[in-house]
């Protein structure tokens, strides 16, 4: 499936009446976004994709501080379907070659609810991506709010629906991040 440029109108988050979920539960998500966060940082593609559901919706959205995004510039893409986002990534990894610098993720602020299907979770959190230059100095950084629908699978979860909210780009980012 080709990759398709949209306007992305990401709904805004309205907050659901609390109810707590089992702590069981909260922090195996919490573990779960962790263990992503380093297959990602240590370049474990295959196995990063391993926790992707064949019915993925995956779209990124450059917001640089707007809290609504309208049309928010040349990056913003949708992909519809695993195929097409591993497609993607795939090219940009082979774009980038060796010239991939290294890259510390941080997850904080995870908010968990029930989503309105079984064994399924609505996730919210905010990334924080550190660059690491060849030299070992932190280069570029950037922020962004996700906003995730996990499905329970036998041995974990599965990303059925990624939403991210790019909030800032800092001096040294070349390019919008294209997988996260």
């Amino acid at each position: 499936m080709q990759q398709t440029a949209v306007a992305i109108q990401p709904k805004p988050w309205k907050p659901q009446p609390f109810m707590p979920v089992n702590p069981q539960i909260y922090s195996e998500i919490q573990q779960f976004l962790i263990y992503e966060a380093l297959l990602l940082d240590h370049r474990c593609f295959d196995q990063w994709a391993g926790l992707l559901s064949r019915d993925i919706a995956y779209s990124v959205c450059n917001c640089l501080g707007q809290r609504q995004c309208d049309g928010c510039g040349a990056s913003e893409y949708v992909d519809q379907g695993r195929d097409a986002l591993l497609q993607r990534t795939g090219r940009e990894l082979r774009g980038a070659g060796a010239n991939l610098p290294a890259t510390r993720r941080f997850v904080t602020n995870v908010s968990v609810s029930f989503a309105h299907c079984r064994n399924e979770y609505d996730v919210v959190s905010y990334l924080r991506v550190m660059h690491i230059s060849h030299e070992g100095s932190a280069n570029s950084a950037w922020s962004a709010e996700r906003r995730d629908r996990l499905r329970v699978t036998d041995r974990s979860f599965a990303i059925v629906r990624r939403e991210v909210l790019i909030d800032t780009l800092e001096p040294g980012v070349a390019l919008t991040p294209q997988f996260l």
